[in-house]
């Protein structure tokens, strides 16, 4: 197992969380699955108080997506998997009770917006479930879908923080940037977002 896939998640949940939404989460170990090398993080509890706890994001749920995205992403060897091209209708294709239409999305959020079908589908689409639009808006993933419940509401509030951390290009560690659109950019494709 290539030792950059710790390293990897953990730039990932930076990403997300930033410096201080990560502070004191670490990676404990790598398990090998069928699902691909599941990072685990160890996700201590905050102490201190939150100002406005609708704006802190879930480190759990945060942590678990790209635990789940890391071992989409690495599933099948030693280097990441590519993105699909048109992933969008691969999408709607692989998981058509989840994106009834396609994503309006980079391929780079491919492994990510999997990586959402996939967990919701584990614990049961909501019986009331309609995907209305899947987007990028200045730089992070949006959804819009109603008959959301709390489960799929944390999963789908986590994506749109992780979307932060990935490149819309490729799918490597990324970061929000502003110059001309904003766009969500690894170093090696920021200069194809600018101006």
């Amino acid at each position: 197992m290539p030792r950059v896939i710790p390293h990897e998640a953990m730039q990932f949940l930076r990403g997300a969380l930033g410096d201080d939404g990560a502070i004191g989460i670490a990676v404990e170990g790598v398990d090998q699955t069928p699902a691909g090398p599941r990072v685990r993080f160890v996700v201590p509890r905050l102490r201190r108080a939150r100002v406005d706890p609708q704006r802190v994001p879930d480190r759990d749920s945060i942590s678990e997506l790209v635990s789940r995205m890391v071992a989409m992403r690495w599933r099948y060897g030693a280097a990441p998997r590519p993105v699909p091209v048109e992933s969008g209708l691969v999408l709607m294709e692989t998981h058509p009770e989840i994106y009834s239409g396609p994503t309006e999305t980079g391929d780079g959020w491919h492994w990510l917006l999997a990586t959402v079908a996939e967990w919701i589908k584990e614990g049961g689409v909501p019986a009331e479930w309609q995907d209305e639009q899947v987007k990028e808006k200045y730089g992070t993933l949006r959804f819009y879908a109603s008959g959301v419940d709390g489960r799929t509401a944390r999963i789908l509030a986590g994506a749109e923080w992780v979307s932060g951390a990935v490149c819309e290009t490729c799918g490597a560690p990324g970061r929000t940037q502003a110059s001309g659109w904003v766009r969500t950019a690894c170093d090696a494709h920021a200069e194809t977002h600018r101006g």
